[in-house]
């Protein structure tokens, strides 16, 4: 099963530190590098196959920090990237880096596994653990989430929005300053400190919706606002 790791930060002033995000983003590639033979190669996405494959490879953090900066559209407030691992047709994993687009100071880092490091997170909860631990201490985001290709959010019209606006996940990281941050340990399993705030894990791959269904509905839509 596919997974998603998905990181966001939001932080005044943060768009006049992209380049720090791009850097949180190079040190996470590198930590997860010995875990998937793919990572061993990543290159820029494209519009078509050959063009993705007559892409250079990405070796160090200053072609990381060019490619993401190279087609940046100076009309638009930030920038969106896409990168792929290994080689084109072999399952790879993608990493997508956004840099305050559509909301202001505010940067997200998502990793999207290829079949062989989601198979391993479907069987191994210590590596899950680490994944997103690992991911956490490094980009040391506002908020984030371990989820599963296939989740099913609560139901908008029914239940209403998650009060924390992101995307539930099995394994998720709130920031000790969070407004949510009790609620949030009160629904979770297992809670393991990290940088400044804790991964919270809701009961199992297969269940941890219905757990975060239980969330409260917010008492008015500035509930609902990011955390």
């Amino acid at each position: 099963m596919k997974w998603h790791l998905s990181f966001k930060i939001q932080r005044p002033g943060l768009d006049r530190r992209m380049d720090e995000s791009i850097a949180g983003a190079w040190e996470f590639m590198q930590a997860i590098k010995p875990y998937d033979p793919t990572f061993h190669r990543w290159r820029e996405t494209a519009r078509t196959k050959a063009q993705a494959e007559a892409n250079p490879n990405i070796e160090t953090l200053d072609q990381l920090r060019q490619a993401v900066y190279a087609s940046a559209d100076p009309e638009l407030p930030g920038v969106i990237r896409s990168f792929f691992s290994g080689d084109i047709g072999t399952g790879g994993s993608n990493l997508y880096i956004q840099l305050g687009m559509v909301y202001t100071d505010t940067h997200s880092i998502r990793l999207e596994t290829g079949p062989a490091l989601g198979a391993r997170i479907d069987t191994d909860e210590d590596f899950a653990d680490w994944l997103i631990y690992t991911g956490a201490r490094i980009i040391n985001p506002t908020i984030g989430a371990l989820t599963r290709e296939d989740y099913k959010p609560r139901n908008i019209n029914i239940e209403g929005p998650t009060p924390y606006n992101y995307g539930q996940g099995w394994k998720m990281f709130f920031h000790r300053d969070s407004p949510h941050w009790a609620q949030a340990h009160a629904l979770a399993s297992k809670a393991m400190p990290v940088a400044e705030g804790a991964i919270l894990t809701y009961g199992t791959p297969d269940t941890y919706t219905q757990t975060l269904n239980q969330w409260p509905r917010p008492q008015n839509p500035q509930e609902g606002q990011p955390s």
